[in-house]
């Protein structure tokens, strides 16, 4: 079996997970992903003209924004991506994504929790995000459902990334849910 080509996109919890699911599938996968940290979406989407050129195409792409879209960072009462515009950005990357590679699988991922209890806008975000990928036919990692109660435990002590035994639990997954459409 040759090996298949794998980019992972997201935000900088992705690239807390990105090393260890490079171990994981390192028998049957290149995984890549941008030394930069992806964001909200409508960054990711954006910088994607810039990454693309720097990898080989890809056999599936994993995606993981959101956390960024619902900050509200100016203290303004809202998110800094509302609903409508988070979904614009996933449901183009989609676009975009099957436009350049129309081979490639397509894998979204949940957005995690963090250790804060209330979860009411993620899970928002996260009902958006499984909306798209219906209507596009795309599987959903959920990576929310496995962190829910794990948060706590293993947090990297910002209260938003996780140590490296919560990565490599997340890694794992990821590395499944990749490995399921190779």
């Amino acid at each position: 079996m040759s090996m298949k080509n794998v980019l992972l996109l997201g935000d900088s919890r992705r690239m807390g997970y990105e090393p260890f699911v490079r171990e994981v599938l390192k028998e049957e996968a290149q995984v890549f992903g941008p030394a930069e940290n992806g964001r909200w979406a409508g960054y990711t989407l954006n910088s994607l003209r810039f990454w693309l050129n720097d990898f080989p195409t890809p056999d599936v792409v994993h995606w993981n924004c959101g956390l960024w879209d619902l900050g509200d960072d100016y203290n303004l009462g809202r998110p800094f991506s509302l609903p409508d515009e988070y979904e614009s950005a996933v449901e183009r990357t989609v676009l975009v994504l099957r436009k350049l590679f129309p081979e490639a699988k397509i894998i979204f991922a949940t957005t995690m929790p963090t250790t804060n209890p209330d979860t009411t806008g993620i899970r928002a975000y996260n009902d958006i995000i499984c909306k798209v990928a219906d209507k596009h036919g795309i599987p959903v990692d959920d990576l929310f459902a496995t962190m829910h109660d794990k948060m706590v435990v293993y947090d990297a002590g910002d209260h938003l990334h996780l140590s490296d035994e919560g990565n490599a639990i997340v890694a794992a997954q990821v590395a499944d849910a990749i490995q399921k459409v190779l």
